[in-house]
């Protein structure tokens, strides 16, 4: 092995990266296990391990625990690879990765388990680090008795009772008790962050939330869209905790636009409890950008996912807009794409990375915002005054003068709330 190949195996801090073989267990004639193979090797790479080894098995029962002499191969494979974790395309019950770890030289990693990881790596904010807590303790609960051998023996009758039960049940309290409190801390800021959400509609800015498959190219559109510099790298869940900036819209006008975390196809259940107050946000917000990467063979199948999650928070409150991002590596498929595109309404096709058709989604933003959260309304005569507290508002306002420069009329885009605002002002002027 040369230098460079060495170096390749080295993580950006300096630590060797952990070696990891991808087991798939698939139903006989079940769609998609490539896709989902690929998958989990980008899952790997994103948690900072090397894959070195693929192993796959098509099985005619519905579990995914590999057979006896699967199991065998399994092993030889993780040992001849010198692999540090098995990591499996599915989810384990905690009976089944017991029984695979200890027939293997190596540690066993489900994929919620490694989702989990991924989340506890990218958290920044103390939010995003309460709900990934508490995502991993609703995962580490039911697993207890799986941690440690003198854990795994403990069942009930003779000779498993003493101090390792009292153990046992110490730590599930513990757990529980802890699970208790961090259910308390992001319910206080669930109620703040609808606070917050409440008066941005108080102040009438419109909220754009972004959603989509993770890889997107979110984060990348997010900051061509606000000239904002969130980190966006070419990796899973790179974006864990909401950003926000505002966006200027075309004729005038601004929005509020949020860049929140990416779906997956079969989202762990303990991560949509705990993430349910940043979920929130793409409920509650005024349009929402549904961002599809369009070079993705599987882009069909991952939009499908991302529409389920959207309708599994409940009624849509929200017009969508879809975004066929990646239009620069769509290469023969472009003008695919564009067909599909234009089936859709509304949607737009961009490319986040070169700028492409990035002007034309923002106007597109407008257009869905004028019809359905602003109306058109128009004044005579409008004063100085009324303008002024018009774009003081900042709507898209037009206004119309005669020969001599004087306003002849007023046109603004506005919220019922703000041309009750406005009204007593146009009032005045004509007394």
């Amino acid at each position: 092995m040369g230098k460079g190949n060495k170096m390749a195996k080295r993580r950006t801090d300096g630590r060797r990266r952990e070696r990891a073989v991808a087991l798939g267990v698939f139903a006989a004639g079940e769609p998609g296990a490539n896709a989902r193979m690929d998958e989990l090797r980008g899952l790997v790479e994103s948690a900072g391990a090397a894959v070195v080894g693929t192993v796959t098995q098509r099985s005619r029962g519905p579990g995914r625990r590999p057979g006896p002499g699967k199991l065998v191969e399994v092993g030889r494979t993780c040992s001849d690879l010198k692999a540090d974790l098995l990591v499996t395309a599915h989810p384990l019950s905690p009976s089944d990765t017991r029984a695979i770890e200890e027939a293997l030289p190596c540690r066993v990693v489900d994929r919620t388990s490694l989702i989990l990881d991924i989340f506890a790596q990218r958290a920044r904010s103390r939010e995003g680090q309460l709900q990934v807590e508490l995502a991993q303790d609703l995962y580490r609960l039911p697993r207890l008795t799986g941690v440690g051998a003198e854990l795994s023996r403990l069942g009930g009758g003779v000779g498993t009772r003493g101090p390792g039960e009292q153990k046992l049940e110490y730590d599930r309290r513990r757990i529980r008790e802890r699970i208790s409190r961090l259910k308390r801390e992001i319910e206080a800021l669930r109620r703040r962050r609808a606070d917050q959400r409440g008066s941005r509609h108080d102040r009438e800015v419109p909220l754009v939330t972004m959603a989509g498959y993770t890889n997107a190219g979110k984060s990348t559109l997010f900051n061509a869209l606000c000239g904002a510099k969130a980190v966006a790298r070419n990796q899973m869940f790179s974006t864990l905790d909401p950003l926000t900036r505002r966006v200027q819209l075309p004729g005038g006008g601004t929005a509020l636009l949020s860049d929140t975390v990416g779906f997956i196809t079969d989202m762990p259940s303990d991560l949509r409890v705990a993430f349910r107050a940043t979920l929130e946000e793409i409920t509650d917000s005024d349009l929402i950008l549904h961002v599809v990467d369009a070079s993705d063979p599987e882009a069909e199948e991952r939009m499908h996912t991302v529409v389920a999650e959207l309708e599994s928070m409940g009624p849509p409150g929200a017009p969508v807009l879809t975004v066929f991002n990646k239009a620069d590596a769509l290469g023969e498929r472009r003008g695919e794409v564009l067909l599909e595109a234009g089936a859709n309404a509304p949607s737009a096709v961009v490319s986040a990375l070169s700028g492409f058709g990035v002007d034309v989604l923002i106007a597109t933003m407008g257009d869905c915002l004028r019809a359905g959260y602003w109306r058109r309304h128009s004044w005579p005569d409008p004063s100085p005054r009324l303008v002024a507290a018009a774009r003081g508002m900042g709507v898209p306002v037009t206004v119309r003068c005669d020969a001599e420069g004087n306003a002849v009329e007023m046109e603004a885009w506005v919220t019922q709330a703000q041309a009750a605002r406005l009204q007593p002002l146009a009032e005045v002027d004509e007394r």
